[in-house]
């Protein structure tokens, strides 16, 4: 069987042909990834194992994942700077009054429910057996809250917490039974509809 061999002006009209395609084809990949670098950089990147990613993959607490969502307080405790949580379940939600929760994800209640979020959050990384009985620790809205220590039961304010030391890669998440309310916040009273 004889073969045909490409005449030097064959190869390079074939490759004339070609080169426009590819060419365009890198130019669309190029601009693809622009754009994915441009949308990388306008969402902050949250850590695989951060406080956030270990809050989000637990059925319990997908209430506190949709409300760290809803104010943005998911990118901050999904970054690089080390917190406490004290993060209250989705029974705990449960336990507020009739239709606050609703009110709460309101957008026009989003400065009230970060600082409710924020109450449940201390800077740095407190481990269970840092907390001591009558401990006062100023969470990141400003305000104080109370540790409490009564042999094995520990209480946040009023709320138990139920499980310690849930580690993650820029802090630690400690589980609480009620969600705890700051005195700023006044009972709710001015939640809008």
């Amino acid at each position: 069987m004889k073969t045909k061999q490409l005449t030097p002006i064959a190869v390079a009209a074939l490759l004339a042909a070609i080169t426009p395609y590819s060419i365009a084809e890198d130019e669309a990949s190029e601009k693809e990834t622009d754009k994915k670098k441009m949308e990388e950089k306008a969402m902050p990147e949250i850590m695989a194992g951060s406080l956030t990613t270990v809050i989000s993959d637990s059925a319990t607490f997908s209430t506190l994942t949709a409300a760290l969502k809803a104010t943005g307080l998911d990118a901050t405790l999904g970054g690089k700077d080390n917190f406490t949580i004290f993060a209250p379940t989705d029974e705990a939600f449960q336990k507020l009054p009739e239709g606050t929760l609703d009110k709460l994800m309101l957008p026009q209640n989003k400065e009230k429910l970060r600082s409710l979020l924020l109450y449940h959050v201390v800077a740095g990384k407190v481990m269970a057996a840092d907390l001591k009985d009558d401990m006062e620790v100023t969470t990141m809205n400003g305000e104080k809250l109370k540790i409490d220590i009564d042999g094995d039961e520990v209480k946040a304010n009023d709320a138990k917490v139920f499980s310690t030391d849930a580690a993650a890669t820029n802090g630690v998440m400690h589980g609480v039974g009620e969600v705890i309310v700051p005195k700023s916040l006044d009972e709710f009273a001015d939640l809008e509809d």
